[in-house]
């Protein structure tokens, strides 16, 4: 199965989307060639979220069997919430969306619970973790390299899926809604 991520910002959120992306995959015992679209450059969630953007996106790779939105719900002050599930509802079949509480950022945070200084419930309510949280966490952890040193800190996915997957619901909920596309594929 060829499934595609539609992030809003591919330089940044394909290091934490992808390895995400796939421990889900592989929980669900489905094999999953997982990418990140390469282009058009989104410039945010604005463009990951137009509808002519989304619409062109499925048009031009009629290989893919499943688009995944992946946008942050930055405490929904643009709407972000309605406005993936209207995409979801425009492409029913094909796409289906996953809206981060309240940044990607907060998947990889959950990696490192003991290591914030705050609960995770906290970090999970702030506005901009990655800014609050995730960014002092890489620059502490010394981490560079891609992605700002998220590739690096997402190494520690291994053996935390079931922890990460627990932590943020709508994983739970991403988990869910692709079990149920595919049985209704079958």
């Amino acid at each position: 199965m060829k499934v595609l991520v539609i992030p809003e910002d591919q330089e940044l959120d394909r290091y934490i989307v992808k390895p995400v992306l796939e421990a889900l995959f592989d929980e669900i015992g489905q094999r999953a060639r997982v990418d990140v679209l390469p282009e058009p450059r989104l410039r945010g969630a604005s463009d990951a979220l137009d509808p002519k953007m989304v619409a062109q996106i499925i048009a031009e790779n009629p290989m893919t069997d499943l688009f995944l939105l992946v946008v942050d719900r930055d405490c929904d002050r643009q709407g972000n919430v309605a406005k993936a599930q209207a995409r979801q509802n425009e492409h029913k079949g094909k796409l289906l969306a996953c809206v981060a509480v309240e940044e990607v950022e907060v998947w990889m945070l959950a990696l490192y619970k003991d290591d914030l200084g705050d609960s995770f419930s906290a970090v999970r309510r702030e506005c901009d973790p990655k800014e609050k949280y995730a960014d002092t966490l890489l620059e502490d952890l010394e981490l560079s390299g891609p992605g700002r040193g998220r590739k690096a800190a997402m190494r520690a996915l291994a053996g935390k899926w079931t922890s990460l997957r627990d932590s943020c619901p709508e994983l739970r909920d991403l988990r869910d809604a692709i079990v149920s596309w595919r049985a209704a594929r079958s």
